[in-house]
């Protein structure tokens, strides 16, 4: 009976979650392009110490227990891992949020503001918090290449990595606008509205986070792997991880949030946005040409960091 309920806890679980920063499908494309590019030593001890993770937690949990084959369940389980740290804002699953969810840990707020004539300039006088997504992963690195450390940790921040290394490759996870509207900054584009006509407001960090649902269309008849499959071969097949081994950076994190920085000033503020409205379809195509180099990288970065930290 424990198994059953669990197992029913988690479908709720799963099918409940909000999606923030990348959505499940863009992590997990992510997670995808990482698999494909990790070693098969790596794989079988990410696996191995994400089946660590305490049980409260529900990490191992999301390893499914059907008759298809081990190594198609394992790289299920790898992208379903990467999403773990937004499954933690549940509120309906309390002790589990107030344990291990961690809201500054998914972003970096680099202040700025538009000059008089249009260009982007850094607020200086506006300062990042000291807990952030680049300060983290720093940490996550060091707890993650110390196998002193105790299993069931190093397997939550495992997960955590599998996440904000997402994360930090959307623009606005490294972006916080100043304007007259927002004098403390648009926290990443959630201030800045695009649509109060539904049932949900839409602001601008979410367009971001689902550039890859509004831009592929799921087939009826395609299995929600198929359909992973299918949008990750097509960024790997744009951008080549050789074509972008100069642009890795290993481990060089506040570099990594400066590109997105860069991008939020470059690419996702043009003039013609409106706010309580829908961008139109240039603006979707603007922003999937800066997501989809990012989301290439993301994953060929997360796969050199596992492989590095796994190799011996």
């Amino acid at each position: 009976m424990r198994r059953i309920f669990k197992q029913a806890m988690l479908v709720l679980f799963l099918l409940s979650g909000s999606t923030y920063a990348w959505n499940d499908t863009g992590h997990k494309v992510v997670s995808r392009i990482a698999w494909e590019y990790m070693t098969p030593q790596t794989r079988a001890k990410v696996i191995a110490l994400l089946m660590s993770a305490p049980s409260d937690a529900d990490l191992a949990n999301l390893l499914a227990t059907d008759a298809r084959p081990q190594p198609v369940r394992e790289r299920e389980f790898f992208l379903r891992a990467s999403t773990w740290a937004d499954m933690m804002r549940d509120g309906k699953f309390s002790a589990r949020r107030e344990k291990y969810h961690q809201s500054p840990w998914h972003y970096i707020n680099f202040f700025w503001e538009s000059a008089p004539d249009g260009t982007p300039r850094d607020r200086a006088d506006m300062k990042a918090e000291p807990e952030n997504i680049v300060v983290r992963l720093q940490l996550l690195q060091s707890m993650l290449a110390d196998a002193s450390q105790e299993q069931s940790q190093r397997a939550i921040a495992l997960a955590w990595v599998l996440h904000l290394v997402g994360d930090i490759h959307q623009p606005l996870h490294n972006s916080a606008r100043v304007t007259a509207t927002e004098p403390e900054g648009d926290r990443g584009g959630n201030l800045f509205t695009l649509d109060t006509t539904g049932a949900r407001v839409r602001n601008l960090h979410s367009f971001w986070d689902g550039i890859l649902n509004l831009t592929f269309n799921q087939k009826p008849v395609e299995s929600d792997e198929a359909f992973i499959n299918r949008i990750a071969q097509s960024i790997v097949v744009h951008h080549p991880q050789a074509k972008m081994q100069s642009r890795l950076k290993p481990g060089e994190f506040a570099a990594w949030a400066r590109e997105g920085d860069a991008s939020a000033k470059s690419a996702v503020y043009p003039s013609w946005l409106r706010r309580y409205e829908m961008p139109p379809e240039k603006y979707r195509k603007r922003a999937y040409r800066v997501a989809e180099p990012a989301l290439a990288l993301a994953g060929y970065r997360l796969a050199e960091m596992l492989n590095r930290l796994f190799a011996s």
